[in-house]
């Protein structure tokens, strides 16, 4: 080996930072590598104008430094094993945002010895309360239907095969703790509820009477979604439900809250997260590591330096290598469905730490750029929201209550805005009740909103870091506006994203004309999830030789080359060739021009190829000759190939693999229909092809 390890060799590996030619909106960086087999000690060395700035050295796969690093251009280098990586360059932007970084005993030792303390002190409730009226309301409505609601029943699924399967049970589950138990103990810490309080002790008490070690386990074979339901919610209705608490059973309730955070250090342990933080579900398990510790502090069932250790990673890792699947440029490279829900997890903990310190996280540059990207991929008024599993959810969906989140924008709106970000979170929060992210309803406002921007929306938007695009004829009329979203990503194709570098959808009006396909079925791994939603063919991309990109594989990867705006034209150009084959080249190019979407595909092998070109809408088309219209609402849309095609296209509302393929009949899911168009192209060593979606009302 003459160096380093510069190419990552799975999707779990996180990508180096910051990469050859970056430009870093933060100050001081975290500096990160992939690992080298046999490499056990690592150097970094930090030039300007030629001159060594900083060093440092670590048996870690990252390093912070301890100066500051003002705006301007460096090159930087790991040295390990007696190899060099070789020199990256970057720079610092104008105007990064220092981040003096807190270690864990300037945190705990900041936690005062109060309850509640968690989520907000006693002194915040009556301008929480004032400051939140609406919230409140529904508040209200949430603690009606939870003091009515039965007592969940402990799982059997692992030993019972007649009792409630898992995935019917987790649902169910987080109705009880998610909903139910945290708005009880908000009601009893914010509106001085007794009864609430004695419901929600008496739901707690039963909740942690569940063995942690068997169903409801992090670790064990049987799914962590119940495991995960009560690491999240614990420490802080632990916090808020303390004065109903006896004193035997806080000890109960806090030796439950510190088996899940010996979990959560044990998953996170043996992911070696630092390196492989390419994990869906761990990237929370630190800010519930971090709340455990907070929570527990003063209660002795736990060493206090084992509460260090697990306060210094949930610091190290949100201070460094967090967020793996969020870009420096806002967007979430598992889709909107999941950025809806995955940027909410860990708020607690980021609200704790800054109001204990004044420190916050979401100065950081994914923080403040996530309301743009949620603005174009989470916008209320479209149907649906590609790409990535769960694109099809909305929050109402009996089938994820509430995982599309109610209100996408809470939290990051008021502080980072624009203002159309803060209107439509204030649209959002009068719900019928909340379904499932009450944690983050009632945390105190930031003391300052130095980042809070006001800017209008975007016709042309670009999220580069995440591979996302989007295109508007009028951002700011949602009813007329005619929107192509786009994806071609460095992120490759296995968890929650597809096979499906150079997808498209298009909406008019919020109606979703073209669009992804494929469902869940009864649930993340069925045969139709698998089989049909993560394949290529589910999907708007061409199929050369009737093959699709690779799955499940970080070689599944495309890239945004150049976007402009020429008039009142918009054009996204993007190339993904090695999504499918190593020698394959395709660029795609999307023009988006007053009612008409124009996609220019141009691909070439180094043989004669087939292309097979699949389409999908949610209403049923119709050809004539070789057009296709799709009527849905008051939109019409005429599909007309332009060049390189040949035959008539053929059309079916029938998926390769069934929605309930393989499942028993007494889980069969019903969902609305889906339709397909397929072109074709006969077989060249070069293809041109031109397709233009014509819009009408």
């Amino acid at each position: 080996m003459t160096g380093l390890r510069t190419e990552r060799e799975n999707d779990r590996e996180l990508f180096p930072f910051p990469y050859d030619g970056c430009i870093v909106e933060e100050t001081p960086p975290c500096f990160s590598w992939l690992f080298t087999e046999g490499v056990s000690h690592y150097r970094v060395e930090i030039y300007r104008d030629d001159q060594l700035f900083w060093s440092g050295e670590t048996d870690l796969n990252y390093l912070i430094p301890d100066r500051v690093l003002e705006p301007g251009a460096y090159t930087w280098d790991v040295l390990g094993g007696g190899m060099r990586r070789g020199v990256w360059h970057f720079t610092i932007a104008q105007g990064a945002p220092v981040l003096k970084r807190p270690d864990a005993r300037t945190v705990f030792a900041s936690v005062p010895d109060v309850r509640p303390r968690h989520l907000f002190f006693a002194s915040d409730v009556p301008a929480l309360l004032a400051e939140h009226e609406t919230e409140v309301r529904v508040l209200r409505r949430n603690i009606v239907m939870a003091k009515a609601d039965p007592y969940p029943t402990p799982p059997l699924y692992h030993r019972d095969p007649d009792a409630l399967p898992y995935r019917e049970y987790f649902g169910q589950f987080r109705d009880a703790a998610d909903r139910d138990l945290v708005a009880l103990a908000l009601g009893y810490a914010l509106l001085s509820d007794r009864e609430a309080g004695e419901r929600g002790r008496e739901l707690l008490l039963r909740l942690c009477d569940i063995s942690p070690y068997g169903p409801a386990s992090l670790l064990g074979p049987y799914g962590d979604e119940v495991g995960l339901s009560m690491a999240r919610i614990l420490p802080a209705v632990f916090d808020l439900l303390y004065g109903v608490l006896s004193e035997r059973e806080r000890l109960f309730v806090a030796r439950t809250v510190a088996a899940y955070a010996a979990q959560c250090e044990e998953r996170l342990q043996k992911l070696d997260y630092t390196h492989n933080p390419g994990d869906s579900h761990a990237g929370r398990l630190p800010a519930y590591l971090g709340e455990a510790a907070l929570s527990l502090k003063g209660t002795g069932v736990v060493p206090e330096e084992t509460l260090l250790r697990w306060l210094g990673q949930a610091l190290a890792i949100y201070g460094g290598i967090f967020p793996f699947y969020g870009g420096a440029d806002g967007g979430w490279a598992e889709g909107p469905f999941y950025a809806s829900s995955y940027t909410r997890w860990f708020l607690p903990f980021f609200s704790a730490v800054e109001r204990y310190t004044g420190f916050s996280f979401t100065v950081r540059p994914f923080y403040r750029h996530l309301t743009r990207f949620l603005l174009h991929f989470a916008d209320p008024t479209h149907e649906n929201h590609p790409f990535g599993d769960g694109y099809w959810c909305r929050s109402e969906d009996p089938e994820w209550p509430g995982f599309f989140a109610q209100d996408p924008m809470r939290y990051y709106a008021e502080r980072f805005g624009p203002a159309e970000a803060v209107r439509r979170h204030r649209a959002a929060c009068n719900a019928p009740y909340y379904s499932l992210h009450l944690l983050d309803l009632f945390l105190p406002a930031s003391s300052g909103r130095p980042w809070y921007r006001e800017e209008p929306v975007e016709a042309l938007a670009l999220f580069p870091d995440t591979g996302f695009a989007a295109m508007h004829t009028a951002p700011d009329d949602p009813e007329t506006d005619l929107c192509c979203l786009i994806r071609a990503s460095r992120f490759g194709s296995s968890s929650h994203r597809h096979p499906d570098q150079g997808n498209f959808a298009l909406f008019a009006g919020g109606y979703a004309l073209i669009s992804p396909s494929g469902y869940f079925g009864r649930q993340y791994g069925s045969e139709h999830h698998r089989l049909w939603l993560n394949s290529s063919k589910a999907h708007n991309v061409p199929l050369p030789d009737g093959k699709g990109q690779y799955t499940k594989s970080h070689l599944c990867r495309g890239r945004i080359l150049d976007a402009h705006t020429e008039g009142n034209s918009l054009r996204v150009r993007i190339e993904a060739g090695s999504a499918y084959a190593p020698d394959l080249h395709w660029e795609r190019t999307y023009m988006l021009e007053g009612n008409r979407l124009t996609v220019t595909d141009v691909l070439q092998w180094d043989h004669p190829f087939t292309v097979l070109y699949p389409l999908h809408t949610l209403s049923q088309p119709h050809a004539q000759g070789d057009s296709v219209t799709v009527r849905r609402g008051p939109f019409t849309l005429t599909v007309q190939p332009q060049a390189g095609f040949t035959d008539t296209p053929v059309l079916s509302d029938h998926y390769d693999v069934d929605l309930n393929a393989g499942e028993p009949a007494a889980y069969h899911v019903s969902r609305p229909p889906q339709y397909h168009i397929y072109y074709e192209a006969s077989a060249r060593t070069c293809h041109t092809l031109v397709m233009t979606f014509t819009v009408t009302e």
